[in-house]
């Protein structure tokens, strides 16, 4: 008898620890950020691609509309596309630094999800990055302008040397 309750007693023990595991997996955790629900969202990769193959001057205009529209009624989806549009559209009508601060805004009532939306999560570091990249372009530029300029200085200088030496070489030897 005594034989028997010791495995029915860790049988049961282990039922009992098995049954508190599933009711801890159970039970979900809390959202961290409790968010209104927002309405149906556009198709933002389908609205993307549409914006990559206009034209510039079709993207002037889109931006034109995006942007009326965006001042009239401060929405997130507005807010959201106006800044995919300044993102993708060529110079000079896109404008990443617009684009940034449009989408680097903190969550709240007139703003929505802001920064945390999952467009704004993707877009961010990459317009932060293109812009740097911009910055280290200008840069570059500049330098290889000023390299330029001293290399076309010193050609100067050189042609002024070779035409001092052929002067020199073609004046008549007085003994």
């Amino acid at each position: 008898m005594k034989a028997l309750r010791l495995p029915a007693l860790l049988l049961l023990l282990t039922l009992t620890g098995c049954a508190g595991l599933q009711a801890q997996r159970s039970a979900t955790p809390p959202p961290l950020i409790s968010l209104p629900p927002t309405p149906a969202e556009p198709d933002y990769l389908a609205l993307a691609g549409r914006y990559r193959t206009l034209s510039a001057a079709e993207q002037a205009a889109e931006l034109e509309v995006l942007g009326k529209a965006y001042a009239a009624h401060r929405t997130e989806i507005n807010r959201l596309q106006l800044a995919l549009m300044l993102a993708l559209a060529a110079p000079p009508a896109g404008d990443r630094s617009r684009a940034i601060a449009l989408l680097d805004v903190a969550p709240g009532e007139s703003t929505g999800r802001g920064r945390l939306h999952p467009l704004a999560q993707l877009l961010l570091p990459l317009l932060h990055e293109l812009r740097r990249a911009d910055e280290n372009q200008s840069a570059t530029q500049q330098k290889l302008r000023e390299q330029q300029q001293a290399a076309e200085a010193m050609k100067q200088k050189l042609d002024a040397l070779r035409e001092i030496e052929l002067r020199i070489q073609e004046r008549p030897k007085n003994p």
